[in-house]
């Protein structure tokens, strides 16, 4: 397996080192999170293994002509599929979910990889349209493709994740030529389907935890607690932070999930309002050269490609900030590229490899 050379020179190296600055800084805050934990001490060690498995990752994405790889977009979906099912049926329950694929004492989280897998298949279907405009009937095929994997991924459960999909398809679905008239129609379906599933589908602690974000003093030391430490850790780092592994809220261990989904509260509370922009600057950044990347794409399988990995990625960026200001409820959707967690990180750098593919390969025949 061999890259032309010429292509190396197409490289966004700007994506690659905001990239690797925003995972530098994961680590450090990693670190921070967990200095004071015995039982979690080590594992900023583990996650510069993790970010050296998915530069590999990144790396051997390079090699692969994204058009071969949309190709063979069906595939990757049918196996998306089974690894679902498996875990569903045979994964092993923990915190009460089944999430994950035991690989030694490596755990898959198979709904990461999924994200990328959707981005492909939408990608491969809307690009096969020939129309300038889309109607409802015409979003069939890519709907239910990208529905039958919410639905495998919220019956684990994992909600956050499921709903990650749907950034995905609107955004392939809106840059294919989808009518205005049935994009309305679209999002109204959604908000049935939302109702509907509020009303059947979500489980009480789901339900709690809505409650909760409306008012967390209504279970202050249970589904309001994290809420309400996020919040004081964010509302306490002032401009520049109480500094580098001094955050009370951190090292005293008031704030649970630190080192994962809250990890954006760590870095708030201990490099302030300085901290927090310099973060949000590079995860801009990154947007933008995404942006860029599906912009100078040389076909439509390339822009929707990137346009699915992107929408999908700043989705989780928004929410996870919003969710640690006490802006939206509580979900367990982790900071890419930040947040410690193998598979998500795995997830983050694959995406990026194929963003960074589809750049390099504008002028290629």
């Amino acid at each position: 397996m061999s890259i032309d050379r010429r292509l190396l020179f197409n490289v966004d190296w700007v994506m690659v080192t905001a990239t690797m600055f925003l995972a530098a800084i994961g680590v450090a805050m990693i670190l921070s999170a967990t200095s004071q934990s015995p039982r979690l001490a080590g594992l900023y060690l583990k996650q510069l293994y993790l970010i050296g498995l998915g530069l590999l990752g990144l790396v051997l994405s390079l090699f692969v002509d994204y058009r071969r790889v949309a190709d063979r977009a069906p595939l990757l979906y049918m196996g998306a599929l089974a690894a679902l099912s498996y875990v569903i049926v045979f994964g092993p329950r923990i915190a009460g979910t089944r999430r994950w694929i035991l690989l030694g004492s490596f755990q898959l989280q198979p709904s990461e990889l999924a994200k990328l897998v959707a981005a492909l298949i939408v990608a491969k279907l809307f690009a096969e349209y020939r129309v300038e405009s889309l109607g409802l009937r015409d979003l069939a095929g890519p709907a239910t493709s990208v529905a039958l994997l919410a639905v495998l991924i919220a019956a684990e459960p994992d909600l956050g994740t499921a709903f990650c999909l749907v950034p995905v398809f609107l955004s392939v679905a809106f840059l294919a030529g989808l009518r205005l008239k049935s994009l309305l129609a679209l999002l109204f379906a959604l908000a049935v389907v939302g109702g509907l599933g509020w009303q059947f589908a979500l489980k009480d602690y789901q339900k709690t935890r809505v409650y909760t974000f409306l008012n967390p003093k209504v279970d202050p030391k249970g589904a309001g607690y994290q809420k309400i430490q996020s919040e004081i850790a964010v509302g306490s780092g002032g401009l520049l932070g109480k500094g580098y592994r001094q955050g009370s809220q951190a090292q005293l261990g008031y704030l649970p999930a630190r080192h994962t989904d809250f990890i954006f509260s760590v870095l708030a509370e201990e490099m302030g309002f300085v901290g927090v922009v310099v973060v949000l600057g590079l995860y801009l950044l990154l947007l933008w050269r995404m942006l860029e990347a599906a912009q100078l794409a040389r076909d439509r399988v390339g822009a929707f490609l990137v346009a699915g990995i992107a929408s999908t990625f700043a989705f989780q960026v928004v929410y996870n900030v919003a969710m640690v200001a006490g802006l939206v409820p509580v979900k367990g959707l982790p900071l890419p590229l930040m947040s410690y967690g193998g598979s998500s990180l795995l997830s983050s750098f694959l995406g990026l490899g194929l963003i960074l593919n589809v750049r390099m390969r504008r002028f290629a025949n």
